[in-house]
């Protein structure tokens, strides 16, 4: 057999290809003897995809053909290859099987080093392997991108991918900076290949407002490179992110070779305003990679992270990353810890990005203190995850301030693990002050349910049930969980206004409903809830149903509650809807029932004068939304859109002795006219009852519910019996026909498919 060294060229062939510094003679002598002569017949299968692989070859003579299988069953060719190439590197890099397939197109002669080998010149000359990545770089791209641009422009050949390719600027865009500012020129157009951007516009107050996230295949800014307009948006890294950049020299010249695949992107664009218009609110590409790090020491941080890829694990495919995992996997001690600057990021990075490719999650377990790896982890994260004790020190340890040092904008949500034993939670309040957390989470690590929750929630799939106002219909909302309960949907979310806010702070509270069907006997009764008073600020004083409230909620607070739980009631000062998400539960809902001249308003802690939600957001689909991100938003609307017309008879001016006499049918008196407790909670619902009318509006809930009980009047507490039995029967009926839809929806094939 041919030694290496003897074939003509070959010391040649090695310092222009593989080895970026000579070597000295005699590691050059020992890396030559290492080398293995290969000959391959053409359709001989160098490397296959998926198969192990530990070593790397060297093209002498001839040339291969490079394809990438993909999980539909099509392939797309990548490369012909001649001398000089390597192939084999990235397996024998990671350790992970070959990710594309090798065959000989020509008789060829290579040369195959293997893992040892290559390791051993690796660890002696570490600047001649950083070479070698740097020349790789190309190729390890172009696999990445095969797969992304067949799913983005459809099936393409070999060439027309190269072309393609050719137009496209690879760009690497680091957590927590700008893309481009609402506002810029649009120049360019961005498909991201790894990573997520946060598309953020500017509301009428000037204040940012996420419209939506973009993940792996999505594509920002067509819309601009289409039309010439100005940015309409902002984007940002919400981690770090590698990207594609198409010009509009670059668009215009391929547009004619390749029609098809240029129109991909105008489709993309026409898809996003339709989608805006839809759901404005929308959250898009669904989170995928979770970062969970210790906020200080003795946490049980790789318990939840395990639990948490178990719960995840529901949805799909998941797998939880610790650094020790990254080290064995690659078979390379101490690469987790490769810092950016070093020769296996590349690598490293490479592998992460496959490993979240073929999962449907990962959980990535940071270090208990701040290093290289914990950086990596927060730096590729979807949501960060900061794990704490719930009866540990509330200050934030090393990691959790070094974490503040970045300056990210990946959505960071705390998580407080309390014992399995533990009733309610208490304390939260300490660990939200001083915290820019987007959510928290209360979970015992022995519960399924709050585990599960957990997991909808930090991966979009939350379900949030939104209870509106309607004074007595309202408590058609008890109906409604009943049903929720038999359908078994698990609410995440929970808010309301006015009446709905008393049913959805006692759901959340844990009151069953046994408890508020004792809850709706006392409304009943107006012995328990009124109490007049002179008549200068409201018709009664409040002191009943404020003592109602605290009997039924006690102290408990909201941020302390299991189920997150908001209650909106209205400022008058500022004229703006008020969103209770802490303080005690008793005052949030007792703002949100206070209805303008029946019961007094509340003193909000800031000084802001407090009333019935219902004034301003009867139904806060709108505030769900938000909260709920892309999940499922279930909306009932005890409140028609218009009352029932009752045969009044009052002229322009009207005593209240008469009107008075005419409800009691006294005398002959022939008035009748509203009370004046109907007329203000009915006039509490105009606004939002044409805000109902509203088809985008009317959008923003996956499920809206609509009980028929206008024909209650909305004063009929004593009512409260079939009520109740009208809201399970319409909740009972709707929820069957919805869930068989949306099981239909998900068996049924992919429209390219069809």
């Amino acid at each position: 057999m041919t030694s290496p060294s003897t074939i003509p060229g070959i010391e040649a062939l090695l310092a222009r290809d593989l080895l970026s510094d000579p070597l000295p003679e005699a590691d050059l002598a020992e890396l030559l003897a290492a080398l293995r002569p290969v000959e391959v017949a053409p359709r001989d299968v160098v490397l296959r995809q998926g198969e192990p692989g530990d070593d790397l070859y060297v093209v002498l003579s001839g040339r291969l053909a490079v394809s990438v299988a993909h999980a539909d069953g099509t392939s797309t060719a990548l490369d012909d290859v001649g001398p000089g190439a390597i192939v084999g590197e990235m397996a024998l890099l990671t350790g992970q099987p070959r990710a594309a397939t090798v065959v000989a197109i020509e008789p060829s002669r290579l040369a195959r080093l293997g893992r040892a080998d290559f390791e051993r010149l690796a660890s002696r000359h570490p600047e001649a392997l950083r070479g070698l990545l740097h020349r790789l770089l190309p190729r390890m791209r172009g696999n990445q991108l095969a797969e992304l641009l067949a799913q983005l422009f459809g099936a393409l050949d070999a060439a027309a991918l190269r072309e393609i390719e050719a137009r496209l600027e690879w760009m690497h865009l680091p957590s927590g900076q700008a893309l481009f500012r609402q506002g810029d020129s649009g120049e360019h157009a961005y498909v991201v290949v790894n990573g997520r951007l946060r598309v953020v516009g500017l509301d009428a107050d000037g204040r940012e407002r996420v419209l939506e996230e973009v993940g792996r295949g999505g594509a920002v800014g067509e819309v601009a490179l289409l039309t010439g307009e100005p940015r309409s948006a902002s984007v940002y890294a919400v981690r770090d992110s590698y990207l594609l950049r198409l010009s509009r020299a670059g668009f215009d010249e391929l547009l004619p070779r390749h029609p098809e695949a240029m129109m991909q992107i105008a489709r993309a664009g026409v898809w996003r305003l339709r989608r805006a218009a839809q759901r404005p609110a929308s959250r898009g590409t669904a989170p995928a990679v979770f970062a969970v790090v210790a906020s200080g020491p003795d946490t049980e941080l790789a318990t939840f992270a395990r639990r948490l890829a178990e719960s995840l694990g529901a949805f799909g495919r998941v797998q939880r990353i610790a650094s020790a995992d990254v080290d064995r996997l690659l078979a390379r001690p101490g690469i987790a810890q490769s810092g950016e600057d070093t020769v296996a990021h590349e690598p490293l990075a490479a592998w992460l990005s496959a490993q979240e490719r073929d999962h449907g999650a990962l959980v990535l377990e940071a270090d208990p203190d701040w290093s290289a790896w914990t950086r990596r982890c927060v730096n590729l994260a979807d949501r960060v995850l900061i794990v704490a004790r719930a009866g540990a020190d509330s200050a934030p340890g090393p990691v959790e301030r070094a974490l503040g040092e970045l300056g990210l904008r990946t959505r960071t949500e705390l998580v407080l693990l309390h014992p399995d034993a533990t009733e309610r939670p208490t304390g939260t309040l300490a660990w939200l002050t001083g915290r820019a957390v987007a959510a928290h989470h209360h979970v015992r690590l022995g519960n399924d349910g709050d585990l599960r929750r957990l997991a909808r929630r930090v991966s979009g799939r939350a379900i949030g049930l939104v209870l509106g106002g309607g004074g007595a219909r309202g408590f058609a909302h008890i109906g409604v969980l009943r049903a929720l309960d038999e359908a078994g949907l698990e609410v995440d979310l929970i808010g309301g206004t006015s009446i709905g806010s008393v049913i959805a702070a006692g759901r959340a509270s844990g009151i069953s409903l046994a408890e508020m069907l004792s809850l709706a006997e006392i409304f009943a009764s107006p012995k328990r809830l009124l109490d007049r008073t002179l008549p200068v600020v409201a018709l009664m004083a409040g002191g009943k149903v404020t003592a109602v409230y605290r009997q039924v909620f006690g102290e408990l607070l909201i941020e302390d509650l299991w189920m997150p739980c908001f209650v909106v009631a209205s400022g008058l000062s500022r004229a703006e809807a008020v969103v209770h998400q802490r303080g005690p539960v008793w005052r949030a809902v007792r703002a949100s029932t206070a209805i303008p001249a029946i019961f007094p308003p509340l003193l909000g802690d800031d000084g802001e004068v407090l009333i019935d939600g219902g004034v301003m957001n009867n139904m806060p689909l709108d505030v769900m939304r938000e909260l709920c991100e892309g999940g499922t938003v279930i909306g009932v609307n005890p409140m028609p859109a218009h009352d029932k017309m009752k045969a009044y008879h009052f002229g322009p001016s009207l005593s209240g002795w008469r009107a008075l006499l005419g409800r009691l049918r006294l005398f002959g008196v022939r008035t009748r006219a509203p009370s004046i407790l109907g007329s203000v909670m009915r006039a509490t619902e105009i606004n939002s009852a044409n805000r109902m009318r509203q088809p985008s509006f009317r959008s923003l809930a996956d499920l809206l519910l609509e009980p028929p009980v206008g024909g209650f009047p909305i004063l009929a507490f004593d009512k409260f019996a079939p009520i109740i039995e009208i809201g399970y029967g319409t909740a009972k009926e709707e929820i069957a026909a919805w869930q068989s839809a949306r099981a239909g929806k998900t068996a049924s094939p992919p429209a390219s498919a069809t």
